[in-house]
């Protein structure tokens, strides 16, 4: 059974393919009607496009985690300068509302919040200040030529980096927002499909007085 699928999906499924047995019966049996056939045939067209969904969706979920792991914000320990000793202890929100990564130096025995965010969505933001800041400081200091072309040159290499990130944030959302959406069309759907399926169950079974 697949990852995402979810629990209703996998009771929609379990309902179609006992229809599906009772339809391999019939037709077995030569007693295959046009009305079982047509529910068949809905039947599996509804099974194929709750895989193709749940193909995206785990697509669309994959994507958001990778995107969540692309930001390695490099903390150092503010008292002794070291990486390995690290240990992450958190994670807090500042002002501003970025989320940043909480730390704790094994070897110093202080714990401190890294000054930059843990993600890609925050981390927009934080490039885009950045780079004002870069470009207030390269138009009101009066830089050596070869210091004011390096600090060019890293000011546009930043926002290469930010509009490729912003390109790559906006792509995830807008696929998760569309996956969400047909989530919500895919359980309505399956809400009435459902229904009905469980009032032709009902039909076959057998009236007893007991």
């Amino acid at each position: 059974m697949k990852q995402n699928i979810t629990e209703n999906e996998r009771e929609v499924i379990k309902l179609i393919q006992f229809f599906k047995k009772r339809g391999e019966r019939l037709a077995a049996e030569g007693t295959l009607t046009q009305e079982h056939e047509d529910l068949n045939a809905a039947c599996e067209r509804l099974t194929q496009k709750i895989y193709h969904h749940a193909d995206f969706r785990e697509q669309v979920l994959e994507k958001h985690e990778t995107l969540k792991g692309i930001i390695d914000d490099n903390a150092q320990c503010p008292t002794c300068g070291k990486v390995d000793l690290l240990k992450r202890a958190g994670v807090v929100s500042n002002e501003l509302g970025w989320k940043m990564n909480r730390y704790k130096c094994r070897r110093c025995n202080i714990e401190f919040t890294w000054n930059r965010p843990n993600n890609p969505w925050d981390m927009i933001p934080f490039l885009e200040l950045c780079l004002q800041e870069l470009d207030t400081n390269l138009a009101s200091q009066q830089m050596e030529e070869g210091l004011q072309t390096r600090a060019q040159e890293a000011r546009d290499h930043m926002a290469v980096s930010l509009e490729q990130l912003r390109a790559a944030i906006q792509s995830a959302d807008a696929e998760k927002q569309q996956m969400e959406e047909q989530d919500k069309e895919m359980a309505r759907m399956l809400h009435e499909f459902k229904k009905y399926l469980m009032i032709e169950k009902i039909k076959l079974e057998p009236f007893s007085e007991n």
